[in-house]
């Protein structure tokens, strides 16, 4: 169930990580062709920053080979791509993930509180025909 609630974010973040290597492949394959030489690779890259892992390696690699204004637009892609990708994106999935994960407790639990308070009306009841 809690993965049927995550397909959504997953795709999310699929797509956002197309859009976004093949975009990397245009703009820095020139630079880093080790990371960016094509889509597939490209994709890949991005998957390793949307894990927050050595993230900042690659921008800085792209700065050193090139010139200051690619390496400022290369700074700012990947903290565009770690905010949205990485802290948003895989913070969401675990939140739905989590929550989905919880729910399952949260329905017994209102159900054995639901036949509770129908015995406790149940008995008020009779006490009240008692006292009547």
């Amino acid at each position: 169930r809690a993965l049927r609630a995550s397909v959504g974010v997953f795709l999310a973040l699929f797509i956002i990580n197309v859009v976004l290597s093949i975009g990397a492949t245009e703009l820095f394959g020139r630079y880093a062709p080790e990371y960016f030489g094509n889509p597939a690779l490209s994709s890949y890259s991005l998957f390793r920053v949307f894990t927050v892992e050595g993230w900042y390696e690659i921008p800085d690699l792209i700065a050193e080979r090139a010139g200051p204004f690619v390496a400022l637009m290369a700074r700012l892609y990947f903290i565009f791509a770690v905010m949205v990708g990485g802290i948003l994106g895989l913070s969401m999935a675990n939140a739905v993930f989590v929550d989905e994960m919880t729910v399952d407790n949260n329905e017994d639990l209102e159900t054995k509180l639901d036949t509770l308070l129908d015995e406790v009306r149940k008995l008020r009841a009779e006490l009240e025909a008692r006292d009547d």
